[in-house]
């Protein structure tokens, strides 16, 4: 056989092959998924048959498994209520005078004082590239402007109290600490201020 007879019978076992492929994973594919969108038809009072059509909202489709959930006919197994237990209460001691009463949460001047030196507007009208912090991106960057906070060295001057109320604030719990954001800012008010 010559070379061009080799190459047409391997295109052509390689076409049969591919083309076998296709028609069991078609095969397959019907098998394992011959239950989902199928319907059951139930008659429908004439009534809820003329509900109105105008709504102008697609309706939301829903997860398999929620289609699947629907079809059970069986309520879900209720969790048994837990029995209440009744629980006396500890004589308490009268406390004497001379204690002082204890703190029950901090008060709101302890929070005002923990938001870190704000800003009105950025100085000279030009706010700080605060992404070359890393862990700052543009949505983190946008909300620290909005706080007031434009320049690296504010960041570099805050307190362990100022980051815990800034991650308040983001609701990142521990991200400032984690991701050394004071630290990096000191670094790099150093540099800038050697430059």
């Amino acid at each position: 056989m010559s070379n061009t007879a080799h190459i047409v019978e391997t295109a052509l076992l390689l076409l049969v092959a591919y083309l076998l492929g296709c028609i069991l994973g078609y095969g397959i594919r019907r098998i394992l998924y011959a239950a989902r969108g199928t319907r059951q038809v139930v008659a429908v009072p004439e009534a809820a048959a003329v509900a109105p059509a105008t709504s102008s909202e697609p309706r939301p489709t829903r997860s398999h498994a929620a289609r699947l959930a629907a079809t059970v006919d069986e309520p879900l197994p209720q969790p048994p209520a837990p029995k209440p237990k009744r629980v006396e209460p500890a004589p308490v001691a009268p406390r004497p005078a001379s204690e002082p009463a204890i703190a029950k949460r901090p008060t709101k001047a302890k929070a005002v004082d923990a938001k870190p030196p704000a800003l009105p507007v950025a100085r000279d009208g030009t706010a700080d590239n605060l992404k070359q912090i890393k862990g700052i991106g543009p949505k983190i960057e946008a909300s620290l402007y909005a706080m007031g906070v434009f320049h690296i060295d504010q960041i570099a001057g805050w307190t362990k109290a100022n980051a815990e109320w800034v991650e308040g604030q983001l609701a990142f719990k521990g991200r400032i600490r984690r991701e050394r954001w004071v630290e990096q800012a000191i670094e790099l008010a150093k540099a800038r201020a050697v430059a």
